[in-house]
């Protein structure tokens, strides 16, 4: 269903440029070591909130998720990652605050289980979103809560063997489009459409009342890795996509 996905681990920061965008990835279940790196960084709120997680392994992967944010972005903007000020739009799509010159940084962090991916481009907006595989007794149900009428009707046209990867594929363009937006779940599920069916690149077909949506956003489909869905929606056309590894991701033993 996805795109052929080739992961690459850098010597050195990768240069983002205009036309590209970066996808980046990253356990989430790390050595004591690296945990401890990450919570140097988050800032006072983001501390707060990591202790209030009930459990300590989301405790865990909420530190890591953001340290390896803040750690990326530092790289990116050639800023001490631990000073970045980030904070939320109206819509909850998250921003850095004081953005230097020239370098309008978009980025996105998506996690699902025990992994987490980050998107970033310069000067279009970026939303990616990761989903784990899980098994899916009620996978109709759900899919009628979230999917088009037109996705709906697609989904009952496969073989049952097809339904679960198709359902991924839709969950995870569907989310990466309103992401993209900076809408969230504000933005109605059921106006608009992505392709879901196997061997169908990944496309936005439909936004309602907005027909020229189709030709501003694009949508690829990615492999995050053995049993995970993702896909990427950005701004623009002529836009390549490259996928890295992020380099200090030992898992704890």
């Amino acid at each position: 269903m996805a795109e052929e996905t080739f992961w690459q681990t850098a010597a050195v920061h990768p240069t983002l440029i205009p036309a590209q965008v970066h996808l980046w990835r990253t356990p989430l279940e790390v050595s004591d070591d690296r945990l401890e790196r990450c919570r140097r960084l988050l800032s006072a709120e983001e501390a707060l909130r990591a202790q209030r997680f009930h459990f300590e392994r989301d405790r865990r992967r909420f530190i890591v998720a953001r340290g390896t944010l803040r750690t990326l972005l530092g790289a990116y903007l050639r800023a001490d990652p631990a000073r970045i000020e980030l904070a939320n739009g109206p819509r909850g799509k998250p921003a850095v605050v004081h953005p230097q010159e020239g370098r309008t940084l978009e980025f996105n962090l998506s996690h699902a289980a025990d992994l987490a991916v980050y998107a970033f481009s310069l000067g279009r907006w970026v939303g990616g979103d990761v989903e784990a595989h899980r098994p899916l007794d009620d996978l109709r149900r759900l899919a009628g809560t979230v999917f088009s009428p037109y996705e709906l009707a697609v989904l009952d046209s496969l073989p049952p063997a097809e339904q679960f990867p198709s359902f991924y594929a839709c969950w995870t363009r569907k989310e990466a489009f309103i992401k993209a937006i900076g809408e969230g779940l504000y933005f109605p599920l059921d106006h608009f459409d992505v392709t879901l069916a196997p061997g169908e690149p990944a496309r936005l077909l439909r936004v309602q009342g907005d027909p020229a949506a189709l030709h501003r956003w694009q949508m690829a489909a990615f492999d995050p890795g053995a049993g995970f869905s993702g896909a990427v929606v950005f701004e623009g056309a002529e836009t390549s996509l490259s996928f890295w590894h992020v380099v200090g991701h030992e898992t704890a033993s």
